[in-house]
């Protein structure tokens, strides 16, 4: 019987391969801009830190410009993108607002030292690339702001201020890239879900109704909320 040769696994899609390999040399260049700073980081610094040539690192980025730019994409683009995506015109505040928080965490869970870099170097940005970050940093902001204000006009979140609970909530997802380490204890996914939850813990009211002591200060407070309530539904019917 005639031998039959062992069957070979496929070789990687091209695109892939390239793909994965762009992925590593934004990993270099973010921990190197971190260690280094971007100014004191070359090209020749990063392809010795990948253990390859210069000419390989300059097949896919022009210089280190062009590897902040693709960072910047990568990063603040995609946020701006996926807050965009969820959509809280029929839907419930608490669950778009734990949409939100899910994705930006996820993200920047999932590229901490890329976050680093970018939140670190915007002015060695082109002005018209530090414009678009600029307009996704305020897309974002406004989705988790509106999301709020649905969730006050609808009587579930407690009467604040939507843009500065909108920082806050940001401020506490943003802040994981400095201390996250994927090879830690706590799952990437499961750190995503604390913070969702501790952002909707920040804002709702029931919740905190239940939790806090039936006292005359506190249903005193509970009125005034509900006041102020009734009358930003009246101003804003």
């Amino acid at each position: 019987m005639p031998k039959t040769s062992p069957k070979k696994s496929a070789p990687a899609p091209k695109s892939s391969r390239r793909e994965l390999l762009q992925e590593s040399i934004l990993e270099a260049a973010s921990t190197l801009f971190i260690q280094r700073g971007f100014q004191g980081t070359s090209m020749g610094d990063i392809a010795e830190a990948m253990g390859v040539t210069r000419t390989a690192i300059y097949y896919y980025f022009r210089n280190k410009e062009a590897i902040l730019r693709e960072l910047t994409t990568e990063i603040t683009g995609m946020a701006g993108k996926q807050a965009a995506q969820v959509d809280d015109s029929n839907s419930d505040p608490m669950e778009a607002l734990r949409q939100l928080v899910l994705k930006h965490a996820r993200l920047i869970l999932g590229h901490p030292l890329q976050f680093r870099v970018v939140e670190r170097n915007e002015e060695n940005l082109s002005p018209a690339l530090r414009k678009e970050a600029e307009a996704s940093r305020r897309l974002v902001l406004s989705r988790f702001q509106a999301v709020i204000e649905a969730g006050m006009q609808a009587g579930q979140f407690r009467i604040v201020d939507p843009k500065i609970a909108a920082f806050a909530i940001l401020g506490m997802c943003n802040w994981s890239a400095w201390w996250f380490s994927a090879s830690g204890k706590v799952p990437l996914e499961d750190v995503a879900q604390m913070l969702a939850t501790f952002a909707l813990q920040s804002v709702v009211r029931g919740e905190e109704r239940r939790s806090r002591e039936n006292s005359v200060d506190e249903s005193l407070r509970q009125l005034r909320e509900d006041l102020a309530l009734l009358e930003r539904r009246l101003h804003n019917p």
